[in-house]
């Protein structure tokens, strides 16, 4: 499975492995990212020799967010890429497993958001969409609140307040803190762990877990998307990236 040089994507054992690939960058997403990620999600879900998913960072990084070059390109009369990517995790029906370490920010946190499993080792964790001129995505304005609470999502998503792993675990972000050098061989285990169990049981189990929010959340992330696209098109939200 091939599709993107800043992508890598393999399968093995019931796990479909998708590593962000851009060191130069600190695997900042750009859209030829978002696509492969999204269409190697979508080819999965009827491959049925794919149980899990396990999207990790590579050397030393997650994810440092969207590329910013690519909002000054974005058409705010379509869906983004990076929308396309939330909806298809947020819409998964299998088990989605994160290894995360060094830097998550921006959309490298709201993924983590539609894991099911977040493993990370000491990662620094911030959503800077406010600082940007821009609001929340991909459902994290509900999304944060029902995991953090209300006061601690404002520190998150309004003073735009970094945050370690042992936050991000209080907070309901993170599972479980571990080694840098063990963390993706901790999240593979759980992978594999779940690539044996009951299939059907597992999904639907997952489906029930989160069918009270479901169908308001694909609502909230279609309201934040068409906010987000104002935003960014004001002359103060371009004027916050130039200073970037």
């Amino acid at each position: 499975m091939k599709y993107q040089e800043n992508i890598l994507i393999h399968k093995d054992s019931g796990v479909l492995h998708i590593g962000i690939y851009r060191p130069e960058k600190k695997n900042a997403l750009n859209n030829l990212m978002y696509h492969a990620m999204a269409e190697a999600l979508k080819d999965s879900v009827s491959d049925e020799s794919i149980k899990v998913v396990l999207i990790h960072g590579t050397n030393d990084a997650f994810s440092a967010g969207n590329d910013l070059k690519d909002f000054d390109s974005r058409d705010p009369n379509k869906v983004s890429p990076a929308s396309i990517l939330l909806y298809e995790l947020h819409n998964y029906p299998k088990p989605i497993v994160g290894a995360v370490s060094g830097v998550a920010i921006g959309i490298g946190v709201t993924m983590l958001l539609h894991f099911d499993f977040v493993y990370a080792s000491e990662t620094y964790f911030k959503m800077p969409f406010v600082d940007l001129g821009v609001c929340p995505e991909g459902g994290s304005s509900l999304l944060v609140p029902q995991l953090a609470g209300y006061r601690k999502a404002t520190e998150i998503l309004m003073l735009c307040d970094a945050f370690n792993t042992e936050t991000a675990i209080d907070f309901g972000i993170v599972n479980q803190k571990i080694d840098k050098s063990g963390v993706f061989d901790f999240a593979l285990t759980k992978a594999k762990a779940l690539a044996i169990k009951p299939q059907n049981a597992l999904r639907t189990t997952k489906k029930l877990l989160k069918a009270t929010q479901h169908t308001i959340l694909n609502d909230v992330i279609k309201n934040e998307l068409v906010i987000f696209n104002k935003l960014l098109q004001s002359e103060e939200s371009q004027a916050a990236r130039s200073r970037k």
